[in-house]
């Protein structure tokens, strides 16, 4: 009991030296720019806002410290330790690479990379006694990348967590050109979360006096069983981006949350076989890197080979998205669902679902057909001067002229933007 109270004494403590870190503003900031530029594309595309930069950013933070806590648990459990230096190393590498690719912005690059040259280090064992590199050189020789590797299967994990839990709620609609240059709906997934991770990490002098949690443990750095602990804090930034095509938002979020845990489990597999037999450690971080890698390349691959989603349907009209707070959502319209009739009249265009809704303005009773190919049938009352009338934007159709070129997102043209408010019907 004492040690657990000393473990948590420590925690809170560490965790009250987190709120007073500027860094801890700086990654708010960060997140809630991120999705303010978000809601700005959406202004300019659709003339709406379909998310909340706050709300986004204070459910990111609340669930980045559940999710944080979970992973500095389970790190203990498994006796992660940590030397500082190497995270330190680790994240300047994700740094470096991030000038590169902003994707390369995660922590399984930059330990993957590290641990290369922990093993160049070993090979090339004279270098730490040049001027000026040797000291980084030394760094590099006495790292522990094992611990480090597992707690970013650790890190995944928790990014797993969190995409199955969002579903895809933070996903934005847009319109893309797909094959043979015919334009077709489809969503960018993005989401960001702060998690505040603290793990165990060897100190000079005194530290917290930690028994074995039971026979072997720790898992991952069996000498330090004896050694002097501190904790050590992790501001961890994590997040995930995609664009999907063929799915709906809650489907490709499922599909990239299970690959992403079968990689954070082989990760972590891994990471501890190299504790064992230490050569594995290599096959580790090239499982860190390339692994990551494959999920991105498996994801673009199916959405590739799959058909698009987000176009025209022979029975009606299809929902591309689905407003906050309108009609549509009061009535449990959802995404890929189609509008078959309004008010008695046939729907085929965009054009007769104006028509139908001036039968009876006040009133809207409408025939969908679910994504299971069910009949389902919805009303709801009409106000005056209610946000976008029924509030939904559909798919876009032969029709539709312009659309978001996936190489340059934020920079659309402001043709591009009057022509997408008109060919959207904005008045859906």
């Amino acid at each position: 009991m004492a040690v657990a109270l000393n473990l948590l004494e420590n925690y809170l403590y560490a965790v009250g030296y987190l709120l007073i870190n500027p860094l801890l503003y700086a990654f708010l900031f960060f997140i809630y720019w991120q999705y303010r530029k978000q809601m700005i594309w959406e202004r300019q595309l659709f003339s709406v806002r379909l998310h909340s930069p706050l709300v986004q950013t204070l459910r990111g933070l609340g669930m980045g410290i559940v999710g944080g806590l979970f992973v500095s648990l389970l790190a203990a459990v498994l006796g992660i330790y940590v030397q500082v230096t190497d995270m330190w190393i680790a994240w300047t590498l994700a740094l470096i690479l991030a000038l590169f690719r902003v994707r390369f912005l995660c922590l399984a690059y930059g330990t993957a990379i590290f641990t290369a040259l922990h093993g160049v280090a070993l090979l090339v064992p004279f270098v730490d006694t040049v001027p000026g590199v040797g000291m980084v050189w030394r760094w590099f020789a006495n790292a522990n990348p094992a611990p480090l590797l597992a707690l970013v299967g650790l890190l995944h994990l928790m990014e797993a967590w969190f995409i199955r839990t969002n579903r895809g709620a933070d996903a934005s609609p847009l319109f893309i050109e797909g094959k043979r240059g015919r334009i077709i709906g489809a969503y960018q997934l993005q989401a960001f979360w702060l998690a505040p991770v603290i793990v165990l990490s060897p100190v000079a002098g005194s530290g917290l006096d930690i028994p074995a949690f039971y026979p072997g443990w720790p898992l991952f750095s069996p000498e330090m069983a004896s050694a002097s602990l501190g904790l050590l804090l992790l501001p961890a930034v994590t997040g995930f981006s995609a664009l999907t095509k063929i799915h709906t938002p809650q489907a490709k979020a499922k599909s990239i949350s299970k690959h992403l845990v079968w990689y954070s489990l082989l990760l972590v597999g891994l990471s501890y076989a190299a504790v064992l037999y230490s050569p594995v450690v290599y096959v580790a971080a090239f499982f860190a890197f390339f692994g990551h890698e494959f999920i991105g390349w498996l994801s673009n691959r199916q959405e590739a080979k799959g058909q698009p989603y987000y176009v025209p349907h022979s029975r009606g009209l299809k929902v591309m998205a689905v407003l906050p707070d309108t009609p549509a959502d009061n009535m449990g319209i959802q995404i890929g669902e189609v509008i078959v009739k309004v008010n008695g009249s046939l729907i085929q265009r965009k054009e007769d679902l104006y028509t139908a809704l001036q039968i009876n303005p006040a009133f809207c009773k409408m025939e969908v057909l679910t994504r299971q190919n069910e009949i389902k049938f919805v009303q709801s009352a009409i106000y005056a001067g209610m946000h976008h009338q029924l509030g939904i934007i559909v798919v876009p159709d032969e029709r539709t002229k312009e659309f978001v070129s996936m190489r340059v997102v934020d920079k659309i043209s402001k043709k591009a933007i009057a022509q997408q408010k008109k060919e959207q019907g904005l008045g859906a």
